[in-house]
């Protein structure tokens, strides 16, 4: 019975360091480059925007201030104002943003609670 009983608590130890070792890389902070996803234009719910526009350059300006810290994301965003290219699509709330990339190889999901003031709209065209 006490062998039983040692096994059992090996068990439930290494199901304990492997859980918490899931837990930390999921939440670990990232970082993203979103220079390498830049498109030349922006897809969004109003419409097209290209690289001569003001929108294209407040949000440009917006990724470049907020390339850090963005955290793992699972839930499915809600929708919203958006901008979408073939690599990476940006879903923005009022105080979040939820971005979906493509790194050549996988789709990632990230989000981070921040204020987006200057890219955060309302669709005008449903």
């Amino acid at each position: 019975m006490a062998k039983f009983l040692k096994v059992i608590a090996c068990v439930l130890i290494v199901v304990a360091v492997l859980v918490s070792a899931v837990l930390l890389w999921f939440d670990r902070s990232q970082d993203i480059d979103f220079a390498v996803y830049q498109p030349d234009f922006w897809v969004t719910c109003d419409g097209e925007i290209d690289k001569n526009s003001v929108e294209y350059d407040r949000l440009n300006k917006w990724l470049k201030l907020n390339s850090s810290n963005w955290k793992n994301y699972v839930a499915t965003p809600a929708p919203g104002y958006f901008y979408k290219s073939e690599k990476i699509m940006i879903y923005v709330q009022k105080h979040g943003i939820v971005v979906n990339y493509y790194d050549g190889q996988n789709w990632s999901q990230v989000h981070k609670s921040v204020d987006t003031n200057g890219i955060y709209d309302v669709c005008k065209s449903s």
